[in-house]
């Protein structure tokens, strides 16, 4: 290499890191100003709603962290599951069941439901892991729906059709106080802890190897395959993730729902949780949000008014996969000029 080109690629060097140096101001300052605004909009139902509001923020954000889980399998891995439910709706059980014997401490609750969570999602992916697509998707359901069965017909234990209620209040153990957590400001500030942590589990989680190998899983099963992976074991770690997550979401539902009932664990529940997960964005992690608030707003509200709310949920469904195919998210920011998310990939 002679002189004159060792100054070019030297000048060339300079001219890419003064370039990088505003790029990476520019990022830092767009991830400030999305946390200011996510604390903003978090902390301000804190101060403007009302109880009944702030109980049913709680449920968006614990049923939202449900659906984020689920984007794990569907949006990285492209495993579409029609039991997601069972993981979600067993933790609830358990630790429903476990605080009427034990007390109903949220450490405990949340160390029973993940524990329950990752359990369950064992037992699910021995069974599925070695399906994909259409066979995943049916092997999936019958598995939920024989948790189902056991839940349904269990009266004794998980109250059958009637389900449970009547549940101690949720505590936390700080030091030498115990705060109860039964209003409606306490379960929300629980519920967007939980809702925090499991958001930033999940990007850890899929900007990490595993995440970046689950994606590979999915585009390139063979040539991973070929390379010395094993795309089952990747799919079975990606799935236990997910129901730690779910499990986390579910051992709080009880306490904010003040019931868990079969439908909790029902395959209904998990088409419930894709339809939300379709609506806000798979494959952003933050859709999994927008769309439990979009769904539960008009089953909430709307619901009041006419039986056929669901009608609404359908061509709400059929409007975002004909002009936001990649969810409200990934749309709202192409309107905004960012570029739009695509599934496999977080911004």
């Amino acid at each position: 290499m002679n002189r004159i080109e060792t100054v070019n690629r030297t000048e060339l060097l300079r001219a890419e890191g003064a370039a990088a140096v505003p790029q990476l101001g520019r990022r830092i300052l767009s991830r400030v100003a999305l946390a200011l605004a996510v604390t903003a909009a978090l902390g301000g139902p804190l101060l403007l709603a009302g109880d009944y509001q702030l109980r049913f923020l709680a449920e968006i954000l614990i049923i939202g962290t449900a659906v984020l889980s689920l984007d794990l399998l569907v949006g990285f891995g492209g495993l579409v599951s029609l039991g997601h439910a069972a993981l979600f709706g067993g933790a609830a059980y358990a630790a429903a069941i476990t605080a009427q014997y034990w007390g109903a401490d949220l450490i405990v609750m949340l160390a029973v439901g993940i524990a329950t969570g990752v359990v369950l999602a064992l037992v699910l992916g021995v069974v599925v892991m070695r399906t994909i697509s259409l066979f995943f998707l049916i092997l999936s359901l019958i598995v939920g729906q024989m948790l189902w069965e056991v839940v349904f017909h269990w009266r004794e234990v998980t109250g059958g059709a009637d389900g449970l209620r009547g549940f101690p209040p949720l505590t936390l153990h700080a030091g030498v106080a115990t705060v109860v957590l039964n209003s409606g400001p306490t379960l929300y500030v629980a519920a967007a802890a939980v809702a925090g942590l499991a958001l930033l589990a999940a990007h850890c989680f899929v900007d990490a190897p595993i995440g970046r190998a689950l994606v590979g899983s999915r585009e390139r099963a063979l040539r991973m395959s070929a390379l010395g992976y094993s795309i089952p074991a990747i799919r079975l770690m990606a799935l236990v993730a997910s129901g730690a997550i779910a499990g986390a979401a579910g051992a709080l539902y009880p306490f904010v729902n003040q019931y868990v009932g079969p439908n909790a664990v029902h395959w209904t529940m998990s088409a419930m949780m894709i339809i939300m997960l379709v609506i806000g964005g798979v494959g952003s992690l933050y859709g999994a949000f927008v769309g439990a608030a979009i769904y539960l707003s008009i089953q909430t509200y709307l619901s009041s008014y006419t039986d056929r709310w669901q009608l609404l949920v359908g061509l709400i469904f059929v409007m975002t996969v004909l002009v936001m195919p990649q969810g409200v998210v990934a749309g709202v920011r192409s309107l905004l000029g960012r570029r739009p998310a695509g599934g496999g990939g977080v911004s």
